[in-house]
């Protein structure tokens, strides 16, 4: 039995597990999908796979997954188009997310789940940075090459729990799990979940409609 993980590792092995866990859920839409990985855990179980992001980073082997160059914001798609929406680490790059949850509730069936991901601003090398003073948003994930890249590069915004929680829920959400992903340094290794305690890594919490 494996106990240590990457970030990526922990992550796409929580993922997978929801995608098996709502496999009957068969339109699925990766909102902000960048190259379009996360959206290739979902494939199996007959799954339409759509990708929406500004502009296409989609990798030219990911053929299965049909890609919509549009804004995430305003994506012109129809009311209620999807029974399953991924948004992957896009909200903290967002200077408006009420805009972002309000498309996703718009695009998500009645009967259809939210998963969101984002990172926890109290993890584990996070915290002292922001005791200390040395983090500050928005901050640049890449100074030295991206500095220019605004919002891309760029957090807006980490959240707590408290403060993630609320977000969605004051936008029409309500949560029926909170998962607490990764317990070490970003790029380091560690344990992919820990009893739930602080200092995790990334919030991935399942939704649904209020």
């Amino acid at each position: 039995m494996k106990f240590l993980y990457t970030q990526k590792e922990a992550i796409d092995k929580t993922l997978l597990k929801l995608s098996y866990e709502y496999k009957k859920l068969k339109l699925f839409c990766d909102l902000g999908c960048g190259r379009g990985e996360k959206a290739l855990l979902f494939l199996e179980y007959n799954r339409k796979i759509t990708g929406i992001d500004r502009q296409n980073y989609r990798a030219q082997e990911y053929e299965k997954i049909r890609f919509i160059e549009e804004n995430i914001l305003s994506s012109g798609l129809s009311d209620n188009s999807f029974d399953i929406i991924l948004s992957y680490d896009v909200i903290e790059h967002i200077e408006e997310p009420e805009k972002l949850l309000k498309e996703m509730h718009r695009l998500l069936t009645k009967d259809g789940i939210l998963i969101l991901s984002t990172p926890n601003k109290y993890r584990l090398l996070a915290l002292p940075l922001l005791i200390l003073g040395l983090r500050k948003f928005p901050y640049c994930l890449e100074p030295v090459n991206h500095k220019n890249d605004y919002p891309d590069y760029w957090h807006i915004r980490e959240y707590s729990s408290k403060e993630l929680i609320n977000l969605v829920t004051t936008n029409n959400f309500q949560v029926i799990e909170h998962q607490k992903i990764f317990y070490g340094p970003t790029g380091g290794l560690g344990l992919r979940t820990f009893l739930k305690l602080p200092l995790f890594h990334n919030h991935i919490l399942i939704l649904k409609k209020a």
